[in-house]
């Protein structure tokens, strides 16, 4: 949750608090982009600017007055930036891989799968063998909805964390990940609702950690009396 709630807010930051007000993306969220410092587990955000570094920002778009869902034409941003088709596989937003157009929702879209990723231990996309086809690719969001049709949720959360965890956080936590994995842009929260979203589970997950922490100096016997 630490790490979830600090990506969060890293990328409000970018699209909300930068004072550009420009419609900032970072437009390479993916799990390799975040930096878990060791101890107090607290993440940084990498490769920000990457994008036009790279040459991947070709012009600067004239969009027009911005409506209120924060997009243009139900889609693009005032500022958007016209950018090649780079990114990586798993975390390319649908509405990306026509427009070749990145939008902030297109950021919330790769930070909804590395959610997804933290939730079951997964890797973004990986390759299957399937009798009589060969290998195919199968994403964590196929996992995740799969996982919905089927009510198997608590299987699907990573194993190693042995049902260590506040069920309704993870449920919620799952909830918003399938949310800004929405294949219209349109449908998917803004960063900022999705930071205050987690900031509240970070809270109830602390609250549910201390709750279920034996004191210091205190031993549990599992001895027969």
């Amino acid at each position: 949750m630490q790490v979830a709630s600090d990506i969060a807010h890293g990328v409000d930051y970018i699209h909300n608090f930068t004072g550009q007000n420009s419609g900032l993306v970072h437009n390479h969220i993916k799990s390799s982009s975040i930096v878990v410092t060791e101890g107090s587990m607290t993440a940084q955000i990498c490769h920000f600017g990457t994008a036009e570094l790279c040459g991947e920002v070709v012009e600067k778009n004239s969009m027009g007055p911005q409506d209120k869902s924060g997009g243009i034409k139900k889609l693009q941003r005032a500022g958007s930036k016209s950018v090649k088709l780079e990114g990586t596989r798993g975390y390319i937003s649908p509405e990306f891989i026509p427009s070749g157009v990145a939008i902030q929702r297109s950021d919330v879209y790769a930070f909804g799968v590395v959610i997804l990723e933290l939730l079951s231990g997964e890797k973004a996309l990986k390759y299957v063998f399937d009798d009589g086809r060969g290998y195919r690719s199968v994403s964590v969001i196929d996992m995740a909805r799969e996982a919905v049709v089927g009510g198997d949720l608590r299987r699907w959360i990573d194993k190693r964390l042995k049902d260590s965890y506040p069920v309704e956080v993870a449920e919620k936590m799952f909830s918003l990940g399938l949310g800004c994995v929405d294949d219209d842009p349109l449908r998917r929260p803004d960063m900022g609702n999705a930071a205050h979203i987690i900031s509240k589970l970070f809270l109830d997950s602390e609250t549910w950690v201390k709750r279920f922490t034996v004191p210091a100096g205190i031993s549990i016997s599992m001895d027969p009396r």
